[in-house]
């Protein structure tokens, strides 16, 4: 049963993990440039899935390729159990965001208590410890009544493909963990985000002369300050005694010509993060009606709003949108990591809701599959130009994942 532990087995299976190789594996990830080429020419993840794929080949998983584009590959690395069900799916991503100005981003160095380099807290230090701890269980030799899966998947960084895929070809678990940052506390959700430009159009005339045009930017400036003022849906969860909110940050503005040119074009980029109860067309639709009321005060105020993202060009992404998922405290995935997080550092674990997005949603929302985030890392490292890893968290969310999986794939006898 979640949230049981087995005594019987717990010591051995945590000295199944061999620190010393969770530290390489984690190395050798992060020294291949798989920063994501919808974001940065250069690289593709097809390296990182394959350094995944050849380790947990070499270790008798069962290994299986999807390719989602071209050269673009998820992998999915199964230990099979009596009965051929999942158990448990550690969901992970192979990709990463540009260097973005980042010193020897490829180094992998270890320093003191950290480990460095793009990518080894978002996400593959968690990719590593998933993998790895995966690996421990089938070196104990315990056998599992059913199997445990690693699924590495593309694109999270930018369309998603990869979870997309995942749901398109119906893959099936009994629960997931998401091994995304979160200084190894346990999330049970996350927010949604919609991703609304806002189109301006104004009239075009020589800077000397202003009166003549209709100032695109300054239209895009007024927008601005109205949708600093808006009021987004607060969501209470009594159980995590939290109270979420939407938000709304403005990312990006673009226009003009030239300076002495009055701008007859501008845009900006929002983004809207949703909570529980509210979907891309309903943010998309509060944006609209502001709109309309500014351009009732303003016969010269013309703009459109639509789901539009600088890195997006997928058509299938912008249709279904990024979603806001949870899975309750009374689940037995949340139960199991509590149990384990217990056994393995010996604290109570610290649950929370994350502000950010995760691919939590396709499993949620899209396969029915109750699922968290646990991981290393601290979530202020991503996307910095200072990202290292704790090497503890590292660690101990390998034995954390292991021994939950043997909780949740259950040992036959």
């Amino acid at each position: 049963m979640a949230g049981e532990i087995d005594a019987t087995f717990l010591d051995g299976l945590l000295e199944a993990v061999d620190d010393d190789e969770v530290i390489r594996f984690t190395q050798d990830l992060v020294r291949i440039n798989s920063v994501n080429p919808n974001l940065a020419a250069g690289s593709t993840e097809a390296e990182a899935a394959a350094l995944v794929a050849e380790t947990c080949r070499r270790a008798g998983l069962q290994v299986r390729s999807q390719e989602v584009a071209k050269d673009r590959p998820n992998v999915l690395c199964v230990l099979p159990g009596r009965r051929p069900e999942i158990g448990l799916v550690f969901l992970c991503h192979t990709d990463t965001v540009p260097i973005l100005g980042m010193p020897e981003p490829f180094s992998a160095q270890v320093s003191g208590d950290h480990l460095w380099g793009r990518g080894c807290v978002d996400m593959k230090g968690g990719l590593a410890a998933a993998v790895q701890a995966t690996l421990a269980l089938a070196r104990s030799g315990i056998p599992l009544e059913k199997s445990v899966a690693v699924a590495a998947t593309i694109d999270e960084e930018s369309e998603h493909r990869g979870a997309y895929a995942l749901v398109a070809e119906g893959m099936k678990a009994g629960y997931c963990i998401v091994c995304e940052p979160s200084r190894n506390d346990l999330l049970l959700g996350c927010k949604g985000t919609a991703p609304i430009r806002i189109d301006f159009t104004g009239v075009l005339a020589h800077g000397s002369n202003p009166w003549l045009g209709v100032n695109a930017i300054q239209k895009a400036a007024v927008t601005a300050l109205a949708l600093s003022r808006m009021k987004f849906k607060e969501l209470e969860i009594p159980e995590l005694n939290l109270t979420i909110r939407g938000t709304l940050n403005i990312g990006v503005i673009q226009g003009g010509t030239q300076y002495n040119n009055v701008a007859d074009r501008c845009s900006l980029y929002l983004d809207r993060r949703m909570v529980p109860g509210e979907t891309q067309t309903s943010c998309l639709d509060e944006i609209r009606s502001l709109l309309a009321d500014l351009a009732n005060e303003d016969p010269q105020f013309k703009a459109v709003a639509q789901i539009s993202r600088p890195d997006w060009h997928w058509e299938e992404i912008r249709q279904r949108g990024l979603n806001p998922a949870y899975t309750p405290v009374a689940s037995p995935v949340v139960q199991a990591m509590r149990a384990a997080h217990q056994a393995v550092c010996g604290s109570e674990i610290a649950l929370g809701y994350t502000n950010g997005y995760m691919d939590m949603d396709f499993m949620v929302n899209g396969l029915g599959i109750p699922t968290v985030n646990y991981g290393p890392g601290e979530p202020g490292e991503s996307h910095t130009q200072h990202e290292q890893l704790r090497i503890d968290q590292l660690l101990a969310a390998t034995r954390v994942y292991a021994v939950t999986a043997l909780q949740l794939a259950g040992r036959t006898g």
